[in-house]
């Protein structure tokens, strides 16, 4: 007898130990299920929802037949299974649905299909509500549960095979990012080395206009030196006469000579381009700017000496004639200054090296990118082709694959092409000619960068609007499962605490379960953010949502029900409700812009504009205030004890003290752009 009682306790242990392994994996079932409805819904969530599968009906019993007791792992195997089963004709009809608009999606979602029905999952299901049924079976039923368990974890994972697509996506921003890069420092380089050879050419033009200043002051002071000769010469021979033909050459060559005092006055202005000024050219100027007045002086001189020559005054016209000829004399020094000051300028030669270098800088970066784009579209040949650009690849061959091209590619083909076309005149010491190549080559590296920006916010476009639909999914999700832990919150209350039992208390305990679960799915959209960074208010509101329930699982499992946790709760609902309304409008706004890509050139276009981030701050601080009073008001009806309201008041604080800060973080950013 003993050892029957003995064997009956080892047997009863067993069970409790069995059905609390159980009760275990069914709960990691649950979770499972949920996540594989998420997913699902974040694939198609543009589509409309799938009609549900009723569950399979018992057969009513009859009358001779005795109430039959189910088993309650049964029963909660039997919701796994009734979900399972509306998760298959969900995914069966987004396929349908997606055929044409998303062939990717609907054939990731034909293939987890298929791998459900080679795994038997729904026979697998129906022989575990079979063996919890019988208490005797109950580790058979534990090992059946790993086993589906490991066979839907697998199928999540073919589910999640669109993260291989976001992978690639990833990797061909990054790839982008660094085209755009190395564009950018080799348009730097190009412009710098532009600049050079603009200084070159203009120094090279410089010195051909102060060369030819001088050699109009010569012709200048041998024509005043021979009138000089000419004027002492009839002084001598005392007559008057003979100065007429010398007064009307001075006169002539007065005007000559402030025509060249205008030449250089107009040689000594900045240049047009500022980037081809330089030390030596500012410092030529200048003395082409004094040799103008210079020349000035002279003119003023030589046309006083025509005038005095006129009036037969030879003694008062020598003097005026010496001045003009010391005048003449200046300027040619002064310009002779600036011409020695523009032998330090460089005159091209010694770019042609650099701009070799960047030439071969340049071709290696458009052999990588051909290198890239053919690489890529052989894998895709190799994936199946789902697009038109794939199918293309498996249609084309080899040919196809040296006709595709990454964005930018072609015009950094032609920079190179100009540059090395530079590099050719700058070793001629031709600056001015190269200058007008290396002007085309920054021009074709101009446009691969704005190719480069292009491609790169289609590509964020699409990773923002893939972001948004899987948020979508995510808080349709948790709104669904929220509203009915309130709306059981609130049928307890009206119980009254006072009055639970057992029941009520295990209730408690599964809604608390089912709300920390909540904040987990919550948390879990606050990993998407941090890898966005691109918004301040979202992830925060986000973290006081995952604090929220958090809040709400704990009150639950102390069993307070009353007003401050029906009012979380009502909070978790309306900030669901925002971040959804936030999410459905950019979506929408994105789906408006289908022109080409918007926003901030160079950078990353945000989740969520300023405005509807400061909605949400907005609706943050209107919870804190209400909360608030509620707090007071519980508080002072006594319906909430002193040191639990404190604490909700001190968290209410750190909230308003956060709130603060991102009033401030948003500030300061608009003041950055």
């Amino acid at each position: 007898m003993a050892n029957d009682e003995e064997r009956m306790g080892n047997v009863t242990s067993a069970g409790v130990i069995a059905m609390n392994t159980s009760n275990r994996r069914w709960q990691r079932m649950r979770s499972l299920s949920a996540c594989l409805w998420v997913m699902v819904c974040a694939a198609g969530v543009r589509a409309q929802p799938a009609q549900a599968t009723r569950p399979a009906q018992r057969a009513p019993q009859t009358a001779d037949e005795p109430a039959k007791e189910i088993n309650p792992l049964a029963a909660k195997q039997e919701m796994i299974r009734d979900r399972f089963q509306r998760f298959q004709d969900r995914v069966f009809s987004l396929r349908e649905q997606l055929s044409e608009t998303e062939p990717e999606n609907a054939a990731r979602l034909a293939r987890a299909l298929q791998r459900a029905g080679e795994m038997g999952l729904s026979d697998k299901l129906e022989e575990i509500i079979a063996l919890l049924s019988d208490p005797s079976m109950l580790h058979k039923a534990v090992d059946e549960e790993d086993a589906f368990l490991a066979n839907a974890e697998h199928l999540l994972e073919l589910l999640l095979a669109q993260s291989g697509d976001e992978e690639e996506r990833r990797k061909e921003i990054e790839r982008l990012k660094e085209y755009k890069e190395q564009v950018e420092r080799l348009l730097k380089e190009q412009r710098d080395l532009r600049s050079e050879a603009g200084q070159a050419a203009a120094a090279q033009r410089m010195k051909e206009q102060l060369d030819q200043a001088i050699r109009r002051v010569d012709e200048l002071q041998k024509r005043q030196g021979a009138l000089s000769d000419a004027a002492q010469k009839a002084a001598a021979a005392g007559d008057p006469s003979a100065n007429r033909p010398t007064a009307e050459a001075q006169r002539d060559l007065s005007r000559d000579t402030s025509q060249l005092a205008e030449d250089l006055k107009r040689l000594s202005e900045p240049p047009s381009d500022p980037s081809a000024d330089s030390p030596s050219m500012q410092q030529a100027r200048s003395g082409a700017n004094e040799a103008s007045k210079s020349s000035q002086s002279g003119a003023q001189s030589m046309s006083q000496a025509g005038e005095s020559l006129k009036q037969g005054s030879n003694a008062s016209a020598s003097q005026q004639q010496q001045q003009a000829a010391k005048a003449l004399q200046e300027a040619k020094e002064q310009l002779e200054a600036a011409r020695k000051a523009m032998e330090d300028q460089p005159n091209g030669s010694e770019s042609a090296e650099k701009q070799q270098d960047i030439a071969e800088q340049t071709q290696g970066l458009s052999e990588k990118m051909k290198q890239d784009a053919s690489g890529g579209q052989q894998q895709v040949g190799q994936q199946g082709g789902q697009k038109g650009g794939q199918q293309g690849g498996q249609q084309g061959g080899e040919g196809s694959k040296s006709d595709t091209k990454s964005p930018g590619q072609q015009n950094v083909q032609q920079a190179q092409q100009q540059m090395e076309k530079a590099a050719e005149s700058l070793g001629r010491k031709s600056p001015g000619e190269a200058a007008l190549k290396q002007d085309k080559a920054v021009e074709q590296l101009e446009q691969a960068q704005q190719e480069l920006e292009k491609a790169l916010e289609e590509l964020r476009k699409e990773e923002r609007a893939e972001t948004l639909r899987d948020l979508e999914a995510r808080f349709r999700d948790m709104l669904a499962k929220q509203k009915p832990i309130n709306d059981e919150t609130i049928k307890l209350d009206k119980l009254g605490e006072a009055d639970f039992k057992r029941a009520e208390q295990l209730q408690l305990a599964d809604l608390s379960t089912q709300q920390r679960g909540l904040s987990e799915q919550a948390a879990t959209c606050l990993h998407i953010l941090d890898e966005d960074a691109t918004t301040i208010a979202f992830p925060r509101v986000i973290e006081q949502l995952v604090e929220d329930m958090a809040t709400s699982s704990d009150r639950l499992a102390a069993l307070h029900v009353g007003t401050i946790t029906q009012t979380i709760q009502a909070d978790i609902v309306d900030t669901l409700e925002q971040l959804l309304e936030a999410v459905q409008r950019m979506q929408q706004e994105n789906q408006d812009d289908q022109g080409g890509p918007s926003g901030q050139s160079g950078g990353n276009q945000p989740l969520l504009p300023p405005s509807a981030e400061l909605k949400l701050l907005r609706s943050s601080q209107l919870r804190i205030n209400n909360r608030t009073g509620v707090i007071a008001e519980s508080t002072a009806k006594g319906a909430e004890a002193d040191d639990a309201a404190a604490k909700a008041l001190a968290k209410l604080a750190a909230r308003q003290a956060e709130c603060a800060d991102i009033a401030r973080e948003m500030r300061e950013k608009e003041q950055q752009q």
